[in-house]
C-alpha cells in the first residue's frame, strides 16, 4: 500500500468529551425538590452557594433548547424564553435580594 492509500484510524483513547447533563437535576425534578438561588436585585447575578450550580444548569438548558447561532438574548424567540424559563422555575426557586444582604 502506498503512503497516499493508508487508511486513516480512529483516534484512541477516550475520544472527545461528553455532554454534561447534571443527573442530580433530573433526580430533584422527579421528587419535586427545588433548590434555592439567590438573585442580586441590581445586576441579576446569581450569588450564594447554589450559584456555580444554577449557572451550570442553564447552559445545560441553552445548550439543550437553542441553536448554537443564536449570537444574543434578543434573538431567542419569545417561546423558546417562556420554555426556558419554566424549565429553571421547575428546579429552582429564586430570591431577589440585594448582594450586600449578607
Amino acid at each position: 500500500m502506498d503512503d497516499d492509500q493508508t487508511p486513516i484510524r480512529p483516534r484512541s483513547g477516550r475520544g472527545s468529551r461528553a455532554l454534561t447533563r447534571l443527573k442530580c437535576f433530573a433526580l430533584r425534578r422527579a421528587v419535586g425538590e427545588k433548590t434555592r438561588v439567590d438573585i442580586d436585585v441590581n445586576t441579576g447575578v446569581a450569588f450564594g452557594p447554589k450559584a456555580d450550580e444554577f449557572m451550570s444548569y442553564l447552559g445545560i438548558v441553552s445548550r439543550e433548547r437553542l441553536s448554537i447561532f443564536i449570537n444574543a438574548w434578543d434573538e431567542v424567540s419569545e417561546v423558546d424564553q417562556n420554555m426556558i424559563w419554566k424549565d429553571v422555575l421547575v428546579c429552582f426557586t429564586l430570591l431577589l435580594l440585594p448582594y450586600n444582604a449578607f
